[in-house]
Formats: structure tokens, C-alpha cells, sequence
């Protein structure tokens, strides 16, 4: 078999590569994402690469416009290494996917909660650390070595924990190399202490852990202090299985391929573990001193990380393996963190509604309000739950990445540069960027208000169709589209939103809708009835919320009755790795909640067909609109 090098630019990243390999798999190979949405099958256009030099053969696909083709730029997976090669990465499709990491300011996720979680729930860490200085033995005193280590632990209250053999073999020469001073590391889960950790001397003052919101776009990642409960850094990466598709059922087919459930498990446990990573060199914390680590996620994303055939998950009647997990040790996922750590898993609710709901209906506290309340989790999956302390419903609208802005031209994550903000004045377009940096591309929020003004300005009509001609809206190669702003210091590019992208747009937020219009029924509620509405998602902190409404994305109701939660799933996480309380929550909300699949709800289809026009068929649904 005749192997060859492919080069990447920039930074000339090498790998080597059988011939006849395509160029997406070598990309992935290089550890370098190009978005993907099709799973490589040519489908949707997206993983465009210009070839620098070198011999290949492609198949044609039609994706690729005639100056694309004189251009040299290909599609990756449709085309083919046949000698060494060099290829070119095209910033607006591959540097966010090549280089994935962006870092949340600070904090900033967790400014919207009103008081500390570990005030909410008690201050109970996953996993504690407790010195013991422990008398040698003597002829007067030959209790066994774990039995001294017990002793030892009844000062704390500990009684008789359990722990494995491996554990117990390293006993004897650690305890007398030790000097018999060792910390021992307890899972404190209610009803069951388990020994996790023994390490010589006093390492009790650094004792870390790591809470993670595994989405189907991105992955966020906390680094806690288990010490005092403080949040130490928080980084988010682009989901490498994206490569494999960008939704759930995209990826589930993907796993039942030959080698594909491992190479989604590989991708999600390493991204994990280079933010993990990045966390400890940002922190100066060492791998050995995270004792613990909590993921939340959907249970496509739960099922991928834990390596668990997600097969069953979307073939009738749609049956997951678990949707309660006990505690694994982290390494048996391949998670990099102390060797004998532990992974805590924020149960799931059904093949479609997982532990990031769990997480949402924890930390919005839905499980104990006496009037109805909702939340709504604006992301791929589109989950929606209704409900209060006695009944909980939940649903999953299946939205798409759209909102998270992936499968858009110039989408992007609420990253610096990314515009949030959008006003029509005097017709020329006044846009907002985070951080006030140069327009590199538009976030969720952005999205949100660029339809809404385009439609109240007549540029758009109530079906998304581009009206009348206006000075901004050019012919673009996928059919018109809107200029927003000019990208970078030169304004050498232009972020535009296409028809194509407007479509798109009016989809994942009539799936949404119609998921709220369809539970809401189920309930035997009105709109009126929900005394409160959270917002959770990659861009909560920043969604107009009149705009949202101009657009039929949320409902018609008074501003003051909605919060903005910001990412509910990592909040979750993190609760559930401080506290014994908020574990064992989390377990009774994952088990009251009911799930109504809205394939099978006859209503649904009605809902979402009348939810595809700007705001809605049904204009009285939003009387604030029509006095617009």
C-alpha cells in the first residue's frame, strides 16, 4: 500500500495517509475539524479546501461554483490523495473548526444566578480529601493497615468506606513510605462513601474538579476549587465529532459504521481532555489534583462519551441503554485526570431528553415552583420543559445548530467579533459587536435581531423572501443575500445573511415555537398561564428578547415574565459536582419528568407548518407585533 504526506496551510501541519484517502478523513487525522454538517457524503458543502499542489482525483458534486473550481478549492471529502499534497485551509469555512478553543470570559456565565450555587444547594463536593496522620503499628496496636486507614477516617465521621482492590494494593508500601501520613480522597455520594485516591503526605489543600456541558456543537468546561466551591476558569471548544454531522441522529448513524461508535467516543473525549488541559495550564493545577469530573449532556452525547451503542436511541420505540449512571472512574472513558478519579453523569430523562434538561430544571429551580414555569433551551436539540414542583413535561424540538451559529454562511459562536446587535436607521445597518472587536462573523443573538429588523423595515416578507431591491442586497453564489457589515480591518470581505440562511433560521425557530405551542396543549395551559420563562443556550445573556418575539422565536408575553440563564447545562454540572443535595435533586427531577415525543403528537405538524412565517400564520398569537 503506497502512502502519502498531506501538508496543511497555514502552520504546515503534516500526516501521513494511505493512498486514495480522502482529504476530510486526513484533515481529522491532522487533528484539524472543517465543518461537515453531511457527515462527508458531498451533501452539504461545507468542507471546501483549495489545493496548493500535488496530484488527487474528485468526484463532482455540484456544490462548487466555476470561479471556486479556476480557484482550485474542493470539496474535502469528495476528493482524493493520490501522491503528496498540500492544502490550503479557507479561513471562512476551516479556521474556527482548525483552531477551536475559545475562552469565556471569567465568570461571565455565572453572573445570572442570584446567589452562589453552593448556597442554593449546601457545599458537599463529589469527591473530599481528608489528612490522616495515623500511629505506626506496634505489638500493642496490630490492627491491619486498612484498618488503621479507617480509624483514621472515623474522626471525620467516615465510617468503613469501601474501595477496590487496585486501591487496596497500594496500600502497604505507600503507607510506610508515607511515614503514615497520607490524604485519602472519599466519594461523597449519600449512602455510599468510597475510597477514590491515596497519596502520600497532605495534598488536602488541592483538591479540584471539573464540570463539563458536553453539546452537540460545543463542549464547555469549568475548573472548580473543591476546597471552597470557587470557579476557577471556564473554556468552551467546538465538538469535534461536528465533523461526523452536526445533529444527533446524523452522528447515531455515524456510530453504527465500522469503527464509528469509537471514533465519535475518541473525538468527545478529546476535546474534553484538551480543555481540561488548558484549564490546568491556565491554573497551574496538575492532572493528579482533579479528583473528580461531571459532565451533563444530551443523551446522544451521553451515550458517546461513556462508548454505549447509541443505535436503539433512534429506532422505534426509542430506548436508551441508562438514563441513570453510577459513579465510573474517569479513566475508563479515556478522561485524563487523576488516574484513579471519578466521572459523575447528571442523569438523563429519555432517548432525546438528556442530563443538560436535568441540569436546566435544577439550576432554574422549575422542581419546586408553585405556578406553572417553563424553560427553553435554544440550541440544536431545542428541549422544552413545562411544569412546577407536582407535574414536569419536557419535549425536544430538534431546532438544528443554526442559532448557535454553525450551518449558516457566516455564523459563529458568541465569540469577540461576533455581531449581537442589529439596527435598520436611515437604511444603512448599525451593527454591535462582543467585546466591540472588528466584525468577524454573526452569533445567535445576532441572527435573532437581523430577520426581526429586516422584516419590520420591508426588506424581508413574512415568509423570509428578500422584497423589493435594496442597495445591500447583492447576488450572492448561493442566491441573494443581505450585506451586514464588512469583515476585518480592510473591509476585504463582506458577512452577509443569505436567503438560504433566513430559511434556515425561520426552521429551527418555528420548531422551537411549535414545540412550546405543542406541550402547552398537552398541559391543558395557555400562554398566559406560565408565570415565568427561562432562556438557556450558547447566547441567552445576549437575546433581545422583543426581537425574539418580533421574530415568533418566543412567545407574546410581557418581557418582565423572562430570564436569561446563559448555559443551564454546565450550571447543572457544576451544582452537581458541589453538592450531595443537588445530586440527589437532579435524580428526582430526571425521574418525575415526562416525556411527549411530538412525532407522535398529531397537532405537532399543524404547529410547526403554521410557525414558518415571520411572526406566525396565526398573527393574533402576537398582538404586539401587529401594532408594529
Amino acid at each position: 500500500m503506497k502512502y502519502c504526506v498531506v501538508t496543511f496551510y497555514p502552520g504546515e501541519q503534516r500526516i501521513v495517509v494511505s493512498k486514495g484517502t480522502d482529504i476530510l478523513t486526513a484533515a481529522i487525522k491532522a487533528k484539524i475539524f472543517l465543518p461537515s454538517s453531511c457527515g462527508g457524503k458531498g451533501i452539504c458543502g461545507r468542507c471546501k479546501v483549495k489545493i496548493l499542489r500535488g496530484k488527487i482525483e474528485t468526484e463532482p458534486t455540484g456544490k462548487l461554483t466555476e470561479q471556486e473550481k479556476r480557484q482550485k478549492i474542493f470539496l474535502a471529502c469528495r476528493t482524493f490523495v493520490e501522491g503528496n499534497i498540500d492544502v490550503e485551509l479557507i479561513p471562512s469555512t476551516s479556521i474556527k473548526y482548525a483552531f477551536p478553543h475559545q475562552i469565556y470570559e471569567k465568570g461571565r456565565e455565572f453572573k445570572i444566578l442570584k446567589m452562589p450555587l453552593t448556597e442554593i444547594f449546601g457545599f458537599s463536593p463529589l469527591v473530599k480529601k481528608y489528612f490522616l496522620r495515623l500511629q505506626p503499628p506496634s505489638a500493642l496496636d496490630s490492627i491491619s493497615d486498612v484498618e488503621r486507614i479507617f480509624r483514621g477516617l472515623q474522626r471525620y465521621g467516615i465510617n468503613r468506606p469501601i474501595m477496590n482492590l487496585s486501591t487496596m494494593r497500594k496500600i502497604p508500601l505507600l503507607l510506610r513510605e508515607s511515614h503514615w501520613e497520607i490524604t485519602v480522597s472519599i466519594l461523597n455520594e449519600e449512602g455510599n462513601k468510597r475510597i477514590s485516591i491515596i497519596e502520600p503526605g497532605d495534598t488536602s489543600k488541592r483538591n479540584f474538579g471539573i464540570a463539563v456541558d458536553i453539546g452537540t456543537t460545543t463542549i464547555s468546561a469549568s475548573l472548580i476549587n473543591l476546597n471552597d466551591g470557587n470557579i476557577m476558569r471556564t473554556e468552551v471548544a467546538y465538538n469535534k465529532q461536528g465533523v461526523y454531522g452536526e445533529d444527533v441522529i446524523t452522528r447515531i448513524i455515524h456510530a453504527e459504521k465500522k469503527q464509528g461508535l469509537e471514533q465519535l467516543h475518541h473525538m468527545v473525549v478529546d476535546t474534553i481532555n484538551e480543555l481540561i488541559q488548558n484549564l490546568c495550564v491556565n491554573c497551574s493545577v496538575n492532572l493528579n489534583e482533579i479528583t473528580c469530573i461531571t459532565c451533563s449532556g444530551n443523551t446522544t452525547m451521553t451515550h458517546l462519551l461513556l462508548k454505549i451503542n447509541p443505535a436503539f436511541l433512534r429506532k422505534e420505540p426509542c430506548i436508551p441503554c441508562a438514563n441513570f449512571f453510577p459513579a465510573f472512574e474517569a479513566a475508563e472513558v479515556g478522561i485524563k485526570i487523576n488516574p484513579s478519579g471519578v466521572l459523575g453523569i447528571v442523569p438523563c430523562v429519555s432517548s432525546y431528553v438528556g442530563g443538560d434538561i436535568t441540569a436546566g430544571v435544577l439550576v432554574t429551580g422549575i422542581y419546586k415552583a408553585e405556578k406553572p414555569q417553563m424553560l427553553i433551551d435554544i440550541g440544536t436539540n431545542g428541549e422544552i420543559v413545562v411544569g412546577n414542583k407536582d407535574w414536569m413535561l419536557c419535549c425536544s424540538a430538534s431546532a438544528g445548530p443554526a442559532f448557535e451559529g454553525t450551518g449558516v454562511k457566516c455564523g459563529t459562536r458568541a465569540i469577540p467579533g461576533a455581531i449581537q446587535t442589529f439596527e435598520i436607521n436611515s437604511g444603512n445597518p448599525v451593527v454591535g459587536t462582543i467585546e466591540n472587536e472588528q466584525p468577524e462573523g454573526i452569533c445567535g443573538s445576532g441572527y435573532v435581531e437581523i430577520i426581526a429588523e429586516l422584516f419590520e423595515n420591508n426588506i424581508i416578507d413574512r415568509s423570509g423572501r428578500f422584497l423589493a431591491t435594496n442597495n445591500r442586497i447583492q447576488e450572492g453564489e448561493d442566491g441573494p443575500e443581505y450585506i451586514v457589515a464588512e469583515k476585518g480591518v480592510n473591509n476585504e470581505e463582506k458577512i452577509v445573511i443569505t436567503q438560504a440562511d433566513i430559511e434556515n433560521l425561520i426552521r429551527a425557530k418555528a420548531a422551537i415555537f411549535s414545540g412550546v405551542t405543542t406541550l402547552l396543549k398537552k398541559a391543558g395551559l395557555m400562554m398566559q398561564d406560565i408565570d415565568r420563562i427561562y432562556i438557556a443556550g450558547g447566547f441567552g445573556n445576549y437575546l433581545n428578547i422583543e426581537k425574539a418575539i418580533t421574530i415568533g422565536l418566543l412567545p407574546d408575553l410581557p418581557v418582565e415574565k423572562f430570564s436569561f440563564m446563559g448555559n443551564t447545562s454546565l450550571l447543572g454540572s457544576i451544582a452537581f459536582l458541589l453538592s450531595v443535595q443537588a445530586r440527589k435533586i437532579a435524580q428526582d427531577i430526571a425521574a418525575k419528568m415526562t416525556y411527549v415525543d411530538l412525532s407522535l403528537e398529531n397537532d405537532y405538524m399543524a404547529e410547526y407548518v403554521a410557525a414558518l412565517f415571520l411572526p406566525h400564520t396565526q398573527t393574533e398569537l402576537f398582538p404586539t407585533v401587529r401594532k408594529k
